[in-house]
């Protein structure tokens, strides 16, 4: 009798993961609009395609991208994390002063990572064990964190880090911009997790039907708390090399950020409603953001264009799920 219910539980959780299958086949759709954008801005402006202009859109698109990953993982849960700034603001001011006093590179980015965790150890026990809705829960860790940096550092800021530190930010390997490179990792090591490891797998699967999840043997509340522990941990490299990309750490840095990601994940094609992710998707996605920021600066254009902007792409991203939900459910 125990072997039959393992076996139907099995069968179950198989059935679960096989369902998320077809959509990580489908086409993204936001690959025409970029290129429609590049093409169109190219026009424009015969600075926009030079290989220093589209280094630099890389540059300020690969953060995005880093942190983006690990929200993608959220939202594919059916979660959300609205922290991200404030703990990158919390994570790169407590990190500071570890590089100013001179502490080894390396110990300082695993005080970083260890922080990021931590923080989003407690976004997910928050969510996974107090029950409260993410939303609401980070939410409440981006006031709490905004205030502890802004108490910290008490209107003083970070500036002029070492040399050595700095290079991480602002160097290059083989001619391409380092934060370019670890994007690139971060990026297709989430779409290798995703989509071949079971983890992956089960979070589309916890986002598809958590309770069906569960029935089946899936320990939701422990992916969900993973889930935000990676996404916590990825602002966290994101916020140190943006440290040295900047040469400062202040207690506004990441300050809307998290619109910035959600917009772009859900550009992506990642279901706001759970079981859908693509992390390609969200990186072209984070790609043609920082194209169309980089077209409105061209055209000399404020920077609250640019808000205007991101506030119009993430009400169109969403509308546009939400009407494909109507007509199919699954989202697909």
């Amino acid at each position: 009798m125990t072997e039959n219910a393992n076996s139907n539980m099995s069968h179950q959780r198989k059935g679960i993961l096989d369902s998320a299958k077809p959509a990580l086949r489908n086409v993204n759709t936001v690959v025409f609009p970029t290129v429609l954008c590049v093409i169109l801005l190219s026009l424009f402006s015969d600075k926009f395609l030079t290989v220093e202009n589209q280094l630099n859109i890389l540059r300020s698109a690969a953060v995005a991208m880093i942190v983006g990953v690990g929200q993608v993982f959220v939202i594919s849960a059916r979660q959300i994390d609205l922290s991200v700034g404030s703990v990158m603001g919390l994570t790169a001011c407590l990190t500071g002063f570890l590089v100013f006093d001179g502490y080894p590179l390396i110990l300082c980015f695993a005080f970083a990572v260890a922080v990021g965790a931590a923080l989003g150890l407690c976004n997910g026990l928050i969510v996974g064990f107090l029950k409260v809705p993410a939303l609401l829960g980070t939410l409440g860790m981006l006031v709490l964190a905004r205030g502890v940096v802004q108490e910290v550092m008490y209107g003083t800021y970070h500036v002029r880090f070492p040399a050595n530190f700095v290079v991480l930010g602002q160097g290059n390997t083989l001619g391409v911009p380092n934060l370019v490179w670890v994007a690139a990792v971060v990026v297709i090591a989430g779409h290798f997790v995703l989509t071949r490891l079971e983890y992956g797998r089960y979070i589309l699967a916890i986002g598809g039907n958590p309770e069906a999840a569960r029935i089946a043997g899936i320990k939701v509340r422990r992916y969900i708390i993973i889930a935000f522990v990676v996404q916590a941990a990825l602002v966290a490299l994101a916020a140190f090399l943006l440290m040295g990309r900047m040469n400062s750490a202040h207690p506004t840095l990441g300050q809307g950020l998290e619109l910035h990601i959600i917009a772009g994940v859900i550009l992506g094609g990642t279901s706001l409603f759970g079981g859908i992710g693509r992390v390609w998707g969200m990186a072209i996605a984070m790609y043609l953001i920082a194209v169309l920021e980089n077209g409105l600066l061209l055209a000399g254009a404020s920077f609250f264009w640019q808000q205007i902007l991101l506030g119009l792409l993430l009400i169109l991203s969403v509308a546009i799920q939400v009407y494909r939900t109507r007509g199919n459910p699954a989202g697909q």
